[in-house]
């Protein structure tokens, strides 16, 4: 039997079977109940679940060999966004035609669907599970309106868009993430979240859309001045949003007309000015990751370079150079 399967980051896996039905049974219990047989009976069949928990959604690796068919109803109350990274699952969604996932294209699943397809004889994907509820809250942000039916998303997803692309990297940014325990889980899931919500087409988009009437310029400064309230928490756009009674959207294009960026960049921006100050008062070299982390900054390498690009220097330098004036000033006093 060849088990030559990569192991993702060396992670022990939550399964590895070669056992068909104890297979199915764990799947079963990670992304819902479904039916299913192996193609060919006599070809080797091997099946590896690697399992992490993603803030409040979760993420499941598979890896396989051994062509299926497979039927499921996806659950009522979950949301499935299936990246592939080897191999294919072809299916078709409520008997349309069938959608095939590639290094081009990525399915999202809709609770209530009912799926029906075929999965390539060797493969691997990840799978990131996100509750109804979750999307369903974060929806109500964004619109500042009632959401009264299920939030239906188009299950195709083309990786080749800059969205697509996007949201590529950070699945898997988020997987690597899980396996070091980051503090950031929170603020990538809800990066997904929104992304999702605001990019994707769904039966609320043209809905979102019509919500994009202009704010008042003072309606701006109340969401700058909630952003510069809450530097040092984990904050969306939606909550943003619902914080000032507006949608998302109309926030987004008015933050463009005044500001000339989006709510998210000036929160950024706002976070590194803060920073700034911090090291320019002198303090150890040894606080740095620790204000990153504690200013939201989850990659603290891309912080540096942010950092770097918007005041010229690195955060080191700030805070040398801070020290220097600091003793220089010291001395005179001393005199």
């Amino acid at each position: 039997m060849n088990h030559q399967l990569l192991s993702p980051l060396d992670r022990t896996p939550l399964l590895q079977s070669d056992n068909y039905e104890e297979a199915n049974m764990m799947l079963t219990q990670l992304i819902g109940p479904f039916k299913s047989e192996l193609l060919d009976s006599n070809a080797d069949f091997l099946s590896r679940y690697y399992y992490a928990q993603f803030h409040h959604s979760s993420m499941v690796y598979l890896q396989w060999q051994g062509a299926q068919k497979l039927i499921r109803n996806q659950p009522n109350d979950l949301y499935v966004f299936y990246l592939p990274i080897e191999g294919f699952i072809k299916e078709k969604i409520n008997q349309l035609e069938p959608i095939l996932s590639s290094s081009k294209v990525a399915h999202f699943f809709t609770p209530q669907q009912n799926l029906a397809g075929e999965i390539s004889s060797k493969g691997q994907g990840i799978s990131v599970c996100i509750s109804r509820q979750r999307l369903h809250q974060e929806l109500v942000k964004l619109s500042d309106n009632t959401i009264n039916s299920l939030i239906s998303f188009q299950p195709e997803v083309d990786l080749t868009t800059a969205f697509g692309h996007s949201l590529k990297e950070l699945i898997l940014f988020s997987w690597q993430a899980t396996a070091q325990n980051s503090l950031f889980l929170p603020q990538l899931e809800q990066t997904l979240v929104t992304g999702l919500l605001q990019y994707h087409s769904h039966n609320y988009s043209a809905f979102l859309q019509k919500n994009e009437a202009m704010v008042s310029d003072r309606t701006v400064r109340l969401a700058q001045e909630f952003m510069v309230a809450n530097l040092q928490k984990s904050i969306s756009l939606g909550d943003i949003a619902s914080a000032i009674g507006v949608s998302g959207r109309s926030l987004q294009r008015s933050f463009s007309k005044y500001c000339g960026c989006s709510p998210l960049q000036f929160l950024k921006q706002a976070r590194l000015e803060a920073l700034h100050q911090e090291f320019s008062q002198g303090i150890s070299p040894l606080a740095v990751t620790d204000l990153m982390i504690q200013y939201q900054f989850g990659h603290l390498g891309r912080c540096s370079q942010s950092y770097q690009k918007c005041f010229g220097e690195l955060p080191s330098e700030t805070i040398r150079r801070s020290q220097n004036i600091y003793n220089i000033s010291s001395r005179r006093k001393t005199y």
